[in-house]
């Protein structure tokens, strides 16, 4: 079964976003410790969305300099 999660606001675009999670990626979350070691088979961008709410491409022009349209 897979749940749906919402992150916190993105610091660059103020967007709110929904990923999926399996019930066991859910709870590793409610657990003490590192989102790596909670979440082992996601991406780091996957990683990094669900813990700040950053999505790459905010990632990307946060770090480049480029405005976002």
């Amino acid at each position: 079964m897979t749940l749906r999660f919402r992150t916190p606001p993105c610091i660059q675009c103020h967007e709110t976003s929904y990923v999926e999670l399996t019930e066991e990626e859910f709870d590793a979350l409610q657990r003490p410790g590192y989102i790596q070691t909670a979440l082992p088979d996601r991406d780091a961008d996957f990683r990094e969305l669900v813990k700040t709410g950053i999505h790459p491409e905010c990632w990307d022009a946060m770090f480049t300099g480029e405005e976002m349209e």
